[in-house]
C-alpha cells in the first residue's frame, strides 16, 4: 500500500544514467563501455565513485572525434552513462574546429571540475583548452572565453593534470616532446612560461599521451611509446618536474586487438589499483578510429615498479561491492550490452562510413536507453537479490514492446516477462518476478522494441519498508516543521520521502548523511547550529508526515531565500493544495554577490481533514533555500512566528536572529584583482571558509555586502 495514506501519483520528472554488456559468459565484460566508442580513457576518483572521461570516436578514414563523454561506477563492474556529449568543440567560442576533439582529462578543485582537452585550433595547429563545470557530468563551459590555455602548436596534444600534496597543480602534454607548466590557483592559466622536459632521460621511448600519477613519494609518468604501433611505457621521478628515469614497458604493442595508438591512465580506488587503456576489439564496429575503453586490475611490485599488464576479455573480475536492486537502478547502468544499434548512414569525404552507436539518449537531465531493437540486451553484474523479489518496476515511454528478465545469460532462467504498454510520457509499470534471489547476473532482453527505458528496481514484501516521520511521530498541525526534518525514507515502491537530482550533498551539513546523503543541507547561524535545505532545483521534492488536530482552513507559511527568485508547489496526499508559492528574489546591494541569506516569509491557504497526511513540497523552479514551515489555524491567519521573532527555540534554531545576518557569500579575488570564486561564511571566519573551500595558503581579497577584507591563510 502506498504510504498507508491516499495514493500518491508518480512524479512526472525522472532522471537517469547508463551502462551495458555484450558477452553471455560469466564475465568477459572488457571493454567496459559499449554504448559509445571511447578512446583515451582518463579515470578520476570522486569519493565513492570512479568516473572514466573519454573522447567520442565516430569512425571514418581518420580520427573523427566529436566531443567528450563520461561513464561512472561505484563497483568497477557496472558502468553508468552520465550523459551523451558533455563538451564539444563548438562550446569553445570559436577557438576549436569541429571533430578534432582529442584526448583530455578532468580534475576537481574548489568544488569545480576542470576539463583540459585537446582541440584543433581555428588559428592553425593543436591547442590545450580548458572548460569548467559545477558537476562531474557537466555540462562544461569554456573557462577562457575563446582563448587557449596553451598553443596553438602542432605538438600540443593529450593534457594530463595533477594537484600535488602541497596544493600546487601541474599540467603536462605533448607529442613528440613532454611539455609542462605549473597552474595558477584558478586552474585555467599557466603560472609562468611553458617548459619542455629533458627528453634524453626517456631513451627515445616517449611519443605522446602522458598520464601523471603519484604513489608514496614517487611520481610516475605513463605514456604511449615507440611509435606506431605504440606500447605503454613509464618513467618515474622524485619530483613532479623530473628528471625522469625510464623504467620499462607496462603494456606491449603486440597485444591481439590492440589499437595502433594507445592512451592510458592509472588510478587507486577503494584500496585497489586499476590500469585504463583503449583497444579496438569485441565491441561491434570497433577499429582503429572507433576505439573502446578497457580496464585491468593490477598489483604494484614490492619495489614500487609497475608489472607488465596484458589485455584481457574479463577486465575486473571481482566487484568492489554487489549491486542493490531494491534501490533505483538506471537502465543505462550495465556491465555489457548486446546487439547494439549502429548508424553507418553517413560517409566522410573519402567515402568511409562513420560508425555511431545510437542506444543512449538524454534530455532535461534524464539519461535513458533508446533505439532498442529485438535481441538488444543489457547485462547487470553481481546483483544481490537477497531472499527474493516479488515485483520488478520499470519506467518506460514510447510505442510499447516486450522485454524479458533472465538470470545468468541472455538465454538463462526466465525471471520476468514485461509487456510494456505504450505511453507518451515516462510511466512506471510493475511486473511479477519469480526465482530472483541470492547474488547473480541479470539480463534485460528486448523481445519487441519501440520503447525507451529509464530505470528499474525490485520490490518484495520481505524488503519493503514504509517511510516514517523523522522523529518517529507525525508533526502536529498547527505547528512548525523544520525543512531538514523530512520523513525518513523507506524501501520499495512508493516509500521514498525525497527526490534529489544528483547523489551529492553540495552543502556544509551532514545532518541527514545516514538516510538522505544526496539532499543539500547548509549550516547557518553564528554558531552554525541552524540547518536549512538549500541548492534546491526544479523537480526535487520533500515529504513530511503530519497529524492534523482539527479539520478546516489553515495558513501555511514558509521561510525561504532565493538570489534570483523561484517557486514551489504543495500537495497533500498526492492532491495539489498550493499550485505555486512564489519565492521573492533577495535584495542585493552588490550584483556580483549572490544572496541566499535574506529570508522572506511566503504564505498560502490550505485545507486539511483531521488525521494523518503526507505533505509534499515540490520545486517548480531552480535555486532557493527553505528553513522551516509554520501552519497556523484559520484562513489568512497571521504568522505567529515571524522572522527575527521566533519564539520556539527548539523548532527555530537560533531564535530571534534575523536571517540576513547568519551567513554571507563573498567574492574571492587574488592580489592582482582576478576573481577566483565565491565562498559562503556560514558563521565561520573568512580564513576558515577559504580553507574549507579548498583555497591554498596565501593572501586573498574578499568583497561583498559591507565587506572589503584582506585575508591571509597561513600554511
Amino acid at each position: 500500500m502506498k504510504k498507508n495514506f491516499k495514493s500518491v501519483k508518480l512524479a512526472s520528472t525522472v532522471f537517469g544514467l547508463a551502462m551495458f554488456g555484450l558477452a553471455s559468459n560469466a564475465m568477459a565484460d572488457n571493454p567496459f563501455i559499449q554504448t559509445y566508442y571511447s578512446p583515451d580513457p582518463a579515470p578520476v576518483v570522486f569519493g565513492d565513485t570512479l568516473c572514466s572521461y573519454s573522447g567520442n570516436d565516430e569512425g571514418g578514414s581518420f580520427f573523427t572525434m566529436h566531443g567528450w563523454r563520461v561513464s561512472c561506477t561505484t563497483d568497477m563492474v557496472n558502468w553508468t552513462d552520465m550523459n551523451t556529449l558533455i563538451l564539444e568543440a563548438g562550446d569553445f567560442n570559436g577557438s576549436a574546429k569541429k571533430n578534432g576533439d582529442w584526448a583530455a582529462q578532468v580534475i576537481r578543485r574548489n568544488n569545480k571540475y576542470y576539463y583540459y582537452v585537446t582541440v584543433e585550433s581555428t588559428r592553425g595547429g593543436r591547442a590545450i583548452n580548458v572548460a569548467v563545470s559545477d558537476k562531474k557530468e557537466g555540462p562544461f563551459k569554456d573557462a577562457l572565453n575563446g582563448k587557449h590555455l596553451a598553443g596553438p602548436n602542432w605538438d600540443y596534444i593529450d593534457p594530463t593534470a595533477w594537484i600535488d600534496d602541497d596544493g600546487q597543480a601541474y599540467l603536462y602534454w605533448g607529442n613528440p616532446k613532454l611539455y609542462y607548466c605549473p597552474l595558477k590557483e584558478n586552474m585555467i592559466e599557466c603560472d609562468g612560461k611553458e617548459k619542455v622536459t629533458d627528453m634524453a632521460s626517456f631513451k627515445d621511448k616517449y611519443t605522446e599521451g602522458p598520464w601523471i600519477h603519484k604513489r608514496g613519494k614517487k611520481y610516475y609518468m605513463i605514456y604511449a611509446a615507440g611509435g606506431i604501433p605504440e606500447s605503454i611505457d613509464y618513467s618515474w621521478s622524485d619530483s613532479p618536474t623530473g628528471p625522469w628515469e625510464y623504467k620499462g614497458v607496462i603494456m606491449p604493442s603486440a597485444e591481439p586487438g590492440a589499437a595502433f595508438t594507445v592512451h592510458s591512465g592509472i588510478v587507486d580506488f577503494k584500496g585497489r589499483s586499476f590500469f585504463f587503456y583503449h583497444n579496438q576489439r569485441r565491441v561491434a564496429g570497433a577499429g582503429g578510429y572507433s576505439r573502446t575503453s578497457a580496464v585491468e586490475e593490477f598489483k604494484w611490485n614490492p619495489d614500487g615498479t609497475i608489472p607488465t599488464i596484458r589485455m584481457t576479455d574479463d577486465g575486473v573480475t571481482t566487484p568492489i561491492k554487489n549491486l542493490d536492486p531494491y534501490e533505483r537502478v538506471e537502465a543505462e547502468t550495465k556491465a555489457w550490452v548486446g546487439n547494439i544499434t549502429l548508424d553507418k548512414s553517413q560517409k566522410d569525404d573519402k567515402g568511409a562510413a562513420y560508425t555511431i552507436i545510437k542506444n543512449v539518449g538524454a534530455e532535461n537531465g534524464c539519461v535513458y536507453l533508446t533505439n532498442m531493437n529485438e535481441g538488444f540486451y543489457t547485462k547487470v553484474r553481481s546483483v544481490d537479490m537477497s531472499d527474493g523479489a516479488d515485483k520488478i518496476n520499470v519506467v518506460t515511454r514510447g510505442k510499447g514492446g516486450k522485454m524479458e528478465l533472465h538470470l545468468g545469460s541472455e538465454k538463462g532462467t526466465l525471471l520476468a516477462t514485461m509487456d510494456i504498454p505504450a505511453s507518451t510520457a515516462w510511466e512506471e509499470h510493475s511486473f511479477d518476478v519469480t526465482g530472483a534471489e541470492d547474488v547473480g547476473d541479470l539480463y534485460f532482453v528486448v523481445k519487441q522494441g519501440g520503447f525507451d527505458f529509464d530505470y528499474w528496481y525490485f520490490e518484495s514484501e520481505k524488503t519493503a519498508v514504509p517511510q516514517e516521520p523523522f522523529k518517529g511521530k507525525a508533526f502536529a498541525i498547527p505547528g512548525i516543521i523544520q525543512a531538514e526534518e523530512f520523513d525518513k525514507p523507506g524501501k520499495g515502491r512508493g516509500n521514498q520521502s525525497f527526490s534529489d537530482r544528483d547523489a551529492e550533498n553540495h552543502g556544509t551539513s551532514a545532518f541527514r548523511a545516514e538516510d538522505a546523503p544526496s539532499v543539500d543541507l547548509y549550516k547557518k547561524g553564528a554558531d552554525s547550529s541552524r540547518v536549512v535545505v538549500g541548492y534546491i532545483q526544479k523537480g526535487e521534492w520533500l515529504e513530511y508526515t503530519v497529524d492534523v488536530a482539527e479539520a478546516g482552513d489553515y495558513t501555511m507559511y514558509a521561510a525561504v531565500a532565493s538570489d534570483g527568485g523561484s517557486n514551489f508547489s504543495v500537495s497533500i496526499d498526492g492532491e495539489v493544495a498550493v499550485e505555486k508559492f512564489d519565492v521573492p528574489a533577495a535584495k542585493k546591494e552588490d550584483e556580483t554577490v549572490q544572496n541566499f541569506d535574506d529570508y522572506a516569509k511566503v504564505g498560502a491557504n490550505v485545507k486539511f481533514s483531521a488525521g494523518k497526511h503526507i505533505v509534499r513540497i515540490t520545486a517548480t523552479s531552480d535555486w532557493f533555500d527553505i528553513d522551516y514551515f509554520n501552519f497556523v489555524k484559520g484562513k489568512d491567519a497571521d504568522d505567529d512566528n515571524p522572522l527575527g521573532q521566533e519564539t520556539n527555540h527548539e523548532q527555530s534554531i537560533g531564535s530571534k536572529v534575523k536571517f540576513g545576518t547568519v551567513s554571507q557569500d563573498l567574492v574571492v579575488f587574488n592580489m592582482l584583482g582576478k576573481k577566483l570564486g565565491i565562498v559562503r561564511l556560514n558563521g565561520s571566519s573568512a580564513a576558515e571558509a577559504l580553507r574549507m573551500a579548498g583555497y591554498n595558503a596565501g593572501v586573498y581579497m574578499l568583497r561583498g555586502k559591507g565587506v572589503n577584507q584582506m585575508v591571509n591563510i597561513a600554511k
